[in-house]
């Protein structure tokens, strides 16, 4: 079982054109953000679904949904601390939604994708630095594309206000949440 692909190494690589539907298992929604002023936390998202849209331009439209009570951490006290009031409130508001409003070329495989992000009922400008990882076809003859993303949110902008301070004055929970998106989408047959 073998996968032909074309390294973004090699050869620029932009997204054919076609809608892309993104392949949960193969993908990974992750997050960053600072604990106790000393370390980096890093968490995921398990559910979630997505499209990317892309004309012969090069990708054109990006949108995505994550269920809310998927966050893993690996520690199901913390996960379930997560879905409540104190963060995601996930009985209110079970879905995390992003909608692009523009997406613009930022190099030979890369784009600017800006749009609006909306936790806890709350919506906000987000921009995304996205690069294709490769293109490929699989053993069942689909065509494949990879992309890597990443931006940054203010978690107190969307209401996720909880923390402490230390006694070195450090907060326990950063207010600044790093957004790590792989990608693997499969294109929709015509």
């Amino acid at each position: 079982m073998s996968i032909q692909a074309t390294a973004v190494a090699e050869e620029t690589v932009s997204v054919p054109a076609g809608t892309w539907d993104i392949d949960a298992i193969h993908s990974t929604i992750g997050f960053e953000v600072k604990h106790l002023g000393i370390s980096t936390f890093r968490g995921r998202f398990n559910g979630y679904s997505g499209t990317l849209e892309a004309s012969e331009n090069g990708l054109e439209k990006v949108s995505g949904e994550i269920d809310a009570a998927s966050v893993d951490v690996n520690d199901p006290q913390l996960a379930g601390h997560l879905a409540t009031e104190d963060f995601f409130h996930t009985e209110a508001h079970p879905k995390l939604r992003f909608t692009s409003t523009a997406v613009e070329a930022a190099g030979e495989d890369s784009y600017r994708v800006t749009g609006d992000l909306e936790i806890r009922g709350v919506s906000k400008p987000l921009e995304l630095v996205a690069r294709v990882d490769g293109v490929g076809v699989d053993p069942a003859d689909n065509d494949r594309i990879s992309l890597v993303a990443e931006g940054v949110v203010d978690r107190t902008a969307y209401g996720i206000n909880w923390n402490s301070t230390l006694a070195n004055g450090a907060l326990a929970l950063g207010e600044k949440v790093r957004l790590v998106l792989s990608v693997e989408a499969v294109r929709r047959s015509s």
